[in-house]
């Protein structure tokens, strides 16, 4: 699945139904599109989830109903829990790559830069919106986490 047009994105998380309330600061919108970059699955997850917590917000008084709006804090503290629910669409992308492709994922991770050897594998983790062209960082930042914490999980 391909990327939202910015607008798309920004439309998407500001009224994603008809008479959404106005429940995010800027700076948390501008946050959620660069963790996400746009990919439409993601950016409902993580709007899902920030809309969670505020409500929790809301309910423990934390938070005044009429005026609460979700910060860029916000949305960087449903991180964990993005990546544990979306577990099943990251597991998936992940089991969909070749041993060489994670092989080279783990290696931008642990910040090595793509020799000229990796460049087939460069062009076809770019086509697969994993990559950027350059090939030395990963087009959604939420895909990098989720790798990151999967290399953890494998250390330990």
């Amino acid at each position: 699945m391909t990327y939202l047009h910015e607008s798309e994105a920004r439309d998407l998380i500001l009224q994603p139904v008809e008479n959404f309330g106005d429940i995010y600061e800027p700076t948390a919108v501008d946050e959620i599109i660069q963790l996400t970059r746009c990919q439409p699955y993601l950016v409902q997850l993580v709007c899902y989830e920030v809309v969670e917590l505020l409500n929790r917000d809301i309910r423990r008084n934390r938070r005044e109903a009429d005026t609460a709006k979700a910060t860029a804090q916000d949305v960087k503290e449903v991180i964990p829990v993005v990546l544990e629910r979306g577990d099943q669409y990251f597991r998936e992308l992940w089991k969909s790559l070749a041993d060489s492709d994670r092989s080279l994922l783990r290696r931008i991770i642990y910040g090595e830069t793509p020799t000229q050897q990796d460049r087939g594998v460069v062009r076809k983790l770019t086509r697969k919106e994993i990559l950027t062209q350059e090939g030395d960082s990963f087009q959604v930042p939420l895909v990098q986490k989720y790798i990151e914490q999967l290399l953890e999980e494998e250390q330990t």
